[in-house]
């Protein structure tokens, strides 16, 4: 079986959410003796073909349908939120000879990929990372702000092509990521089949945490208050912040690549404005396979993940797995996996008195949901995942 997973785009270098499934289950597919391959738009990378692992990576021309188009405004747009065209991608998948296509994409390449899965009689599914469902309006917003006093021609590209659908009206299959997106895509599209399908996490072993903190500059006595995760305003680590106000003996590590670069500057300047930059640290981005990574996992007091909405929330399994104490809001997919005082401390949405009070109960929980995350994060293994959608393959085929 030869799978294309389409993806808007994936580089190493921007690891994120998406990228750690697409790869996971790629891998896991090679495993089985299946023929995955990954086929996506240059975004953040460069246009050509990589083989990594016995996979093959296929990388696009792409372009945005605006004028004009300056550097800063597309690079945000790869970042997060744009929806490109790239014809050179639907030539590969038309002539690649596949079996399946698995979108992990949405919109127009989407759309495109769709309608020549038609063409070609090949099924199509789709899965939705990003929780299109729900995207709040005011971040959906600003994820659209780099078109703001553009020309649009893309409405005409779509109509000539025919790409007028919304894309998850006609895939074969959509696959879910949270009870919630469930039920709001069944209600929506009643016409299409519609799956809950989790992510997973590859178990790793934690190395010892070396000389991490003397590298970064973070004293051995603090408590150090660990986030993984994109540094975003989806990710709202600005509210941790109060943490770092509240207890003095706190230091606050933030991982991951910058998706909104203004975002990361007012945490910096509100940081600075109230006194507490200098327990601070901003590591933007590791390599997912980085050793960094795991030492900064083992040298946590606590993994607190404050996001406005999650679809799922690979980075609070990881923690679990990582029997790290988890703190975490209470919202989207994450509340279909966590338990408050079970495996995890929760807190109400953007709520800083409530993460406050998480945050004090921890001492008193931390063995027990530490206990409550090990069991959890068990469940939620990639070959079990991916030989279940191996088996969804084979009932669309």
């Amino acid at each position: 079986m030869k799978i294309a997973h389409i993806v808007r785009r994936f580089s190493f270098n921007e690891w994120g959410g998406t990228e750690s499934v697409v790869w996971h289950i790629a891998r896991q597919q090679k495993e089985q003796g299946l023929f995955p391959e990954i086929l996506c738009t240059a975004a953040l990378d460069k246009v050509g073909v990589e083989i990594v692992d016995g996979i093959t990576i296929r990388r696009f021309p792409y372009f945005y349908p605006y004028f004009p188009m300056p550097e800063k405004d597309k690079l945000a747009l790869d970042k997060k939120g744009g929806n490109p065209f790239s014809p050179q991608l639907m030539a590969a998948l038309k002539n690649g000879e596949y079996d399946i296509f698995h979108i992990h994409a949405g919109a127009r390449m989407a759309n495109c990929a769709i309608k020549l899965g038609r063409k070609l009689a090949v099924p199509c599914v789709m899965s939705l990372h990003g929780g299109s469902c729900a995207i709040p309006e005011q971040e959906m917003a600003l994820m659209l702000q780099p078109l703001k006093n553009k020309f649009s021609y893309g409405g005409i590209i779509d109509r000539l092509c025919n790409l007028r659908k919304v894309p998850e009206s006609h895939a074969d299959l959509l696959l879910a990521l949270s009870r919630e997106e469930v039920a709001k895509l069944r209600n929506r599209f009643p016409g299409t089949p519609v799956e809950l399908f989790p992510n997973g996490i590859l178990h790793r072993e934690l190395p010892g945490a070396g000389d991490f903190r003397e590298k970064y500059h973070i004293p051995s006595d603090r408590k150090l208050i660990l986030c993984i995760s994109r540094i975003d305003y989806q990710k709202n680590q600005k509210i941790l912040l109060n943490i770092v106000r509240h207890d003095t003996n706190a230091h606050l590590l933030l991982i991951g690549p910058v998706t909104a670069q203004w975002y990361l500057d007012e945490l910096l300047n509100e940081a600075e404005s109230v006194g507490v930059k200098s327990r601070l640290t901003v590591i933007p981005g590791l390599a997912p396979d980085s050793v960094e990574l795991l030492q900064a996992l083992k040298s946590a007091h606590c993994f607190i993940l404050p996001s406005r909405h999650e679809p799922f929330g690979i980075a609070a399994l990881e923690a679990l797995d990582a029997q790290v104490p988890l703190i975490a809001s209470a919202v989207g997919g994450l509340r279909d996996f966590l338990r408050d005082g079970e495996n995890a401390l929760l807190f109400e949405d953007n709520d800083a008195d409530s993460l406050l009070a998480a945050y004090s109960r921890l001492d008193v929980s931390a063995g027990k949901i530490v206990d409550g995350g090990r069991a959890t994060a068990a469940n939620y293994n990639w070959q079990s995942i991916a030989a279940r959608l191996t088996d969804i393959y084979r009932g669309l085929l």
